[in-house]
């Protein structure tokens, strides 16, 4: 009995570690912080343009609308994703607010995605939802932070796959 009691308790710890594990959390401000620096090609006119030409218009519906600065050099905006918390009516699901920033260098390009919000009447950090000891938690939690982890992922892949310069084909002259 003891023993699986024991082996409970250690699966238990596994699996909360490997679910936190998941979310990069900034030292300093202790808060989720999904960041990376990528080398590129070209000069910083051309990754910028890159940047906003290919990614912002591809990923967002209305880059200008999202964006809430733009000086050529960095971008920084506010945008939202849904979570899905399995119930039928979509309208139930909770949003996320986060906020980006893409700094534009010569060979390198760094991009920032943080301070990730429930959005309510009054906006939440999800940084509550790490907290197991929290008087209000929900198990639901650990399913938001594992699809805030994928999104981070995917909009980092994203990001990385339009920062490739596209290859000029040269026609055969006859």
């Amino acid at each position: 009995m003891k023993k699986v009691l024991s082996m409970l308790v250690v699966l238990f710890f596994v699996t909360t570690a490997f679910a936190q594990s998941n979310l990069p959390i900034n030292e300093k401000t202790q808060k989720i912080c999904f960041q990376k620096v990528i080398p590129t090609q070209g000069t910083q006119d051309e990754v910028y343009n890159r940047i906003y030409g290919q990614f912002m218009n591809d990923y967002y519906k209305n880059p200008s609308s999202v964006l809430q600065s733009n000086d050529g050099r960095v971008l920084k905006g506010k945008h939202h994703f849904q979570l899905d918390n399995g119930d039928p009516v979509k309208s139930k699901w909770p949003w996320v607010i986060y906020r980006f920033t893409i700094e534009v260098r010569e060979g390198r390009v760094r991009y920032t995605l943080t301070d990730f919000m429930q959005k309510t009447q009054s906006n939440h950090p999800v940084e509550e939802w790490l907290d197991k000891e929290n008087e209000n938690y929900q198990p639901i939690w650990e399913n938001y932070l594992e699809q805030i982890a994928a999104f981070g992922e995917d909009w980092g892949k994203q990001f990385e796959e339009k920062l490739i310069p596209e290859q000029v084909i040269e026609e055969e002259e006859w």
